[in-house]
């Protein structure tokens, strides 16, 4: 099994018997230039003495590390991709430290750990092997890093899934947000603790673990993911309108209006609405539709991190 983590460890240096570096390719954004990055890494690490494994099917990497002979020798796992590459191995494989090599659109995780698109970096990162445990979370059995939302962000999402072809950018949204803003009802979401007790309603909910989001929004910028808590906020302001002057206002740094958004922390919340098939998303991934139990899982990652 592999070591335990403290909340930060360090042990750089060439490496012992955990000489194995297993890298997961997003097999979209991680060809093209993205795997000249990846060669890049590759290169450097097995300069550095490392045993390197790249797996763009997630079934065959999946089998690879669950073999006793590899486990034991896993330094970490790469995720050569976004952030969804992250989420993906985050799920299934929590138990390893995981590195991020960014190659997505947005690359939110690697924006907040100051991580460059570039494979010399990120192979003496893995080098340095500087460990910090996150907290994470799940939308029911789904677990997720960044945020998980309700509403007409999570509709983007639903809309732009169904369409995906090939690389994308931010551009590849554009249609997307435009049909979803257009034909969106904003129903009424109540935001309820363990108890069924309602603590807010609103049409649009964001629940933030690191304080990262999309186009550079900063919705919750005080969201630490160490904290073993939730950052809740619940929009009460409806319709297309309001919700893009909102989001122009938060991007262009004004504080958030009292009347519009109710804010709080918790460690486990159920989103519910009274109209079905109110979209979920987490990460950028699209979820499940209401209800759903969000809850925090502290502790629960292992990132390498710039020492």
């Amino acid at each position: 099994m592999p070591p335990t983590a403290t909340a930060e460890s360090n042990q750089a240096g060439p490496p012992g018997e955990r000489d194995r570096v297993v890298i997961q390719r997003n097999p979209t954004s991680g060809s093209g230039r993205g795997a000249q990055h990846i060669l890049t890494m590759v290169r450097h690490l097995k300069r550095m003495g490392y045993r390197v494994s790249l797996f763009a099917n997630r079934d065959r990497l999946d089998r690879f590390v669950r073999r006793p002979d590899v486990a034991e020798r896993i330094a970490c796992l790469v995720a050569a991709g976004g952030d969804g590459t992250i989420a993906s191995l985050a799920n299934r494989h929590s138990q390893f430290p995981i590195a991020t090599l960014p190659l997505g659109t947005e690359n939110l995780v690697a924006r907040h750990l100051q991580i460059p698109r570039c494979g010399r970096t990120v192979a003496e990162i893995i080098q340095q092997n500087k460990v910090s445990l996150f907290d994470t979370a799940f939308v029911n059995d789904q677990r997720f890093l960044l945020m998980a939302s309700a509403g007409v962000d999570a509709e983007v999402v639903r809309r732009f899934t169904a369409v995906r072809k090939g690389n994308i950018s931010h551009v590849s949204y554009c249609w997307p947000i435009v049909t979803s803003f257009t034909s969106y009802a904003f129903p009424e979401i109540q935001v309820c603790d363990v108890d069924g007790n309602v603590l807010a309603t609103g049409s649009h909910v964001i629940i933030t673990n690191i304080p990262q989001y999309g186009f550079r929004i900063p919705f919750c910028p005080a969201s630490d993911p160490h904290d073993g808590q939730l950052d809740v906020r619940v929009f009460r302001i409806a319709g297309s309108f309001a919700t893009m002057i909102h989001g122009l206002r938060t991007r262009m740094g004004f504080s958030d209006r009292r009347t519009d958004v109710t804010r709080f922390l918790a460690t486990e919340v159920r989103l519910q609405s009274k109209v079905a098939n109110v979209p979920v998303q987490c990460d950028g991934d699209p979820a499940a539709n209401c209800p759903v139990t969000v809850r925090i899982d502290p502790k629960s990652m292992k990132l390498l991190v710039r020492a």
